[in-house]
This record gives structure tokens, sequence and C-alpha cells, in this order.
């Protein structure tokens, strides 16, 4: 029962899922549904022309042969007519440049606007979640391929699908239409290979989503391990486990690489299916014009039209196993990526509550206490008072809590027993964005951007080089960026992987001091840093921020000599002022 349960409540989702996927795509067409309109109305125009077009070939070649032509194509004389069919060439060429530029302005381009919105919509959701949600489901693998593969998928289907789909609706219409006015015996007979072909495509496309699905989550366990790879470099170098990650990397890699191969050959199935048929009803249409032509029956203008219109309905032909395909896709990453809007966010980063004002008592700490899930306390009855401007250093041994406190001191943590007090008010009274305005947090793992040194220190602050540089120099980083061959505009790898350790630090220092926070927690920042280059950056960092309430975390006692109050999470848990 519990097993049947569990499948019935998966189905519900998948439900859910696919009805807020078909929601958001038909929103987005009914908030652009002008461009859609145009370009819809300049494909027609496009598809219109090309049967015409063709259609005025064989027209041409019965004015040369002297076979009769409708009369709107006669004019006085045969000059005059020449000129007709002259004209109506030339300009249905011309409209059909208008056409082809216009649903590319239009329709297409909306595949390129619809990737942006998509994306934007990941970080906009993504930025509310969990913690929790965040370190187990979606992991920077996952989120990483839903923003890249998913979306690229996805936006298909607002644009470029969408223009398949017209083109088969109208250039398959027009085209069976002007077939059937030449001659119908002729195009039923082309017609009858096809009846076969819906049936194909359709085991075809069913296949085909299950293998894009696979090849998916595959991809997304692929950046998940590459993720944990890159962050954990130096452990492996200290545990010597190189080898058993790169093995395991690799597998990934294959499993992936085997899953797209299996979609890959499923995908190009479709071309010898539809092309097929499009042979078979080529050749049955040739027989039988030539055998027209022969008996009188048929003109060689008419059938030199028949030949070109074939060849035209096998455009739609072959788009049409594309659109299912592309449709199936996109709707499935659609699908993944509503999966992600729908999550449920983290209440407490939604309120917009007030602004963090100034205070000389800025922390006050009453009883607080601390145990994760069925787990023992932590953090036991801590008290303590810290005023604007003071440093509170923080020692002791790994798992002791350190970080924990770090976290509920700043606000990332409110499942907490006793009282924690900023500026006077609870962290419930502030809203998130103007906590983080005010508080800066420093943490134990850099996490850098594949982009350049200055652009990852300032993100959304504008700042000029020269405040740059002098942020740099306080954090003991502007020697080594100088000997970089672009200085603050040398580009990094994804997770900052051409830096050192202690580099990759004191960068993250830079970009918290970008932002100017009244208090900044700096957890364990500095452990990848010489005492050299240690000292120097404690002492800027004690001038610089002389305004700035500072909370040191830190494994060597020595970091926290410009400390005046120090909390020993080795012995018991209160605050001391600092033997200086």
């Amino acid at each position: 029962m519990p097993e049947a349960s569990e499948t019935s409540e998966n189905f519900e989702t998948n439900d859910l899922l696919k009805k807020e996927a078909r929601r958001l795509w038909w929103d987005y067409i009914m908030e652009h549904k002008t461009m859609y309109v145009l370009g819809a109305l300049m494909v027609v125009l496009t598809n219109g022309m090309q049967v015409l077009s063709t259609r005025v070939m064989g027209w041409i070649l019965d004015f040369f042969t002297n076979k009769p032509l409708p009369k709107v194509m006669t004019g006085i004389d045969r000059l005059d007519t020449f000129y007709i069919l002259f004209g109506i060439m030339f300009g249905s060429k011309v409209l059909l440049t208008v056409g082809r530029f216009g649903w590319r302005m239009t329709l297409a381009r909306q595949t390129h606007f619809a990737g942006g919105m998509l994306r934007s919509r990941v970080w906009d959701k993504v930025r509310f979640f969990k913690q929790e949600d965040l370190a187990n489901k979606w992991t920077k693998g996952v989120l990483m391929n839903a923003s890249t593969s998913d979306v690229g998928s996805g936006r298909f289907i607002f644009g470029f699908t969408l223009v398949a789909v017209f083109d088969v609706l109208f250039l398959g219409v027009l085209t069976l239409v002007t077939m059937f006015l030449i001659n119908v015996p002729l195009t039923l007979m082309s017609l009858v290979v096809m009846i076969f072909l819906p049936i194909a495509v359709k085991k075809l496309s069913e296949l085909e989503i299950k293998r894009y699905g696979d090849a998916q989550d595959k991809l997304s366990d692929f950046n998940d391990i590459s993720s944990q790879v890159i962050s954990t470099i130096r452990l492996q170098r200290l545990t010597q486990t190189g080898h058993y990650w790169e093995q395991r990397l690799k597998k990934s890699a294959k499993d992936y690489q085997n899953k797209r191969y299996e979609l890959l050959k499923t995908s190009l199935r479709y071309i010898p299916v539809m092309g097929s048929s499009s042979v078979v009803s080529y050749t049955v249409l040739f027989v039988m014009g030539i055998t027209a032509v022969v008996n009188g029956s048929l003109s060689i203008g008419d059938f030199v039209a028949m030949q070109g219109l074939i060849f035209l309905l096998q455009d739609p032909l072959m788009e049409l196993g594309f659109i299912i395909s592309e449709m199936k896709k996109g709707f499935t990453s659609l699908e993944r990526l509503s999966e992600i809007y729908t999550t449920e966010n983290d209440e407490t980063l939604l309120i917009e509550g007030d602004e963090v004002n100034d205070a000389n008592e800025l922390l006050k700490i009453n009883d607080l206490s601390f145990a994760y899930a069925d787990g023992p306390k932590i953090i036991k009855d801590l008290s303590f008072t810290l005023n604007r401007g003071d440093r509170l250093g923080i020692t002791g041994k790994i798992g002791t809590g350190k970080s924990t406190l770090v976290k509920i001191l700043s606000g990332l943590i409110r499942n907490y027993e006793g009282e924690v007090v900023l500026a006077g008010k609870s962290f419930d009274q502030y809203g998130h964005v103007n906590l983080r305005k005010y508080i800066g947090h420093v943490h134990q793992k850099p996490f850098l951007f594949a982009e350049s040194i200055k652009n990852n220190i300032t993100m959304d602050v504008k700042l000029s080089d020269d405040e740059v540089w002098r942020i740099l120099e306080v954090s003991g980083l502007s020697k080594d960026v100088k000997e970089f061959p672009d200085g603050i505009d040398t580009p990094l790898g994804e997770w900052g992987i051409n830096l050192s350790g202690g580099q990759k630090q004191r960068l993250t220092i830079a970009r918290a001091l970008a932002r100017k926070p009244k208090l900044l927690f700096l957890d364990d920042c500095l452990s990848a840093v010489d005492t050299v280059t240690e000292e120097q950056i404690l002492r800027n960092l004690d001038k610089e921020l002389e305004d700035t309430t500072l909370v040191w975390v830190a494994h060597r006692k020595s970091t926290l000599k410009y400390c005046n109050k120090i909390l020993d999470f080795d012995n018991e848990q209160h605050v001391e002022a600092a033997h200086v």
C-alpha cells in the first residue's frame, strides 16, 4: 500500500508539473501575442511566396511551349503576358525575402528572449530556496544543468519550433491545395505512401523523449560530481583520493555519453523515416506524371510545377518529425524547470521588514541553545553582548558549533532556543535584503565565478578600478593580481580553479569589503594563508574596518590577536575579554 500511494503521488506531481509547464508556455505567448501574430503572418507570407514562385515556373514553361495559361496571367499580347509572369516571379522573390526576414525578427527571436526569461526565473526562485533543499536536492550540478541544458532545450518551443509548426500548417496546406488544383489523381497517389507516417513518428517520439529524460538525468549527475571534484581538490591531495574521484568522474561522463549517443541514434531515425516516404512519393509522382505528359493530359509546365511542389512538401513532412521531437523535449525541459519554479520558498527570505539601523549595542544573545534534528545540543545557554566596533574571536575544534553559531548570528538559522537581538530587534522584523546589505559573511569555502577578478569582486556593486585595487590591497591580494597579465581583468576558471586556496580566500574577503558591511563574519577564511600574509591582512582589516563589528572564526588562535572578546568552544561556552 505505501508503494501504491507513493506511485499515485508521483503521478499527481508529474501531472501538476505538466500543467505548470503548459501554463508557463501559454502565458508567455499571450504576453507577447503581437509578436507571435506578426511572426505567423510572416511565415504565411513566406510559404505563400514559395508556392507561388514554384507555380509560376510551370506557367513560364507553358508560356514558352505555347500552352494555354489562366486568364489572370494573360496579357494583351505575348510580350505583355511575359511581363506579367516576370513581374509575379520577381515580386514573389522580393516578398519571400521580406517574409523570411520578418519571421526571424519576430517569431524566431522569441527563442532567445524566452531563454533569458527562463534562466532569470531560475535565479529569482533559487535565491529564496531553503538551505536544506540547496544542500540535498537542488545541488550545484542539478541547477547548472537546469540553467543551461534545460533552458537551452525549453526555449525553442517559444520560437523556432513554432516557426516549424506554422510552416507545416501553412506550407503543407498551400502546397497540397495547389497540387490538387493542378491534378487531383497525381496528388492523391503521391500522398498514399504517407498514411503510415504518423504511426512511425509517434513511436519514434515516445522512445526519443524517454531517452532524452534519461540523458538529462545523467547530465545532472555528471555536473554534480564535477562540482564535488573541483570543490574537494585540496582534500583529495591530503587524503590521496584523487584516483577514486577521477574514476568516478570518468564513469559518470561515460554514462552520460552512452545515454546521449542512444538519444542521438533515435533522433537520426527521423531522417530515413521521413526521407524514404518523400522519395517514394516523388517516384510515384514522377512515373505517373511522365505518363500523363506523354498522353497529353498534363502539360510540361504543370509537370515541372508538381515536381517542385512535391519537393516543397518534403520540408513540412521532414519538419513534422522535428516538431514532435522538439515539442516533447522542450516541454520535458519546461517540466523540469517548473519543478524549480514551484519548489517551496524559505518564507524568512521573503519578509519585507525593516532596515537595520546602527546601534551601540549591536548584538545581544540571551540563553541561546541549538541542536540539529535528533542530535545533542552543540550550543548551550550562551549569552553575550557585542557593541559596535567589537571584535569577537571564536575558536575550537572541528564540529564544536563555530560555523553554526555564525549562521545563527547572521540570521541564516532561526530555529534556535533563546533570544538573538540585532540592533534592538529580532531577525524576523528585518527584511532579508536589508539584512544582507548590513551583514557580510565570508564562508570557509570560497565560491568564485568563471568571470574576471574585478567582476568577482564587484558583482552587483559599481566600483571604479581604483576602488577595486584599494580593496585588493586591504585583502592582501593586490601584489598577486599585479603579476597577472591582465590585472583585475584576468578571467578566472570555474570555481576560480586557476587561483591558489589562499588567493581564493582573499578574493572572497575583497568581495565582502566591496559591500561595506556594518557587521562582518569571517568564518575561518584565512586557513590557507601563510602567517606573514595573515598578519598583514589582519592588520589591514582592523585598521580599515574600525567602525565595523567583526566576528572571526579561526583554528589558529594567532588569527584572533586583534579581538577584544574570545569565545572558546573547547572550554565553557561563554565570552571572555581577550588577553592581548
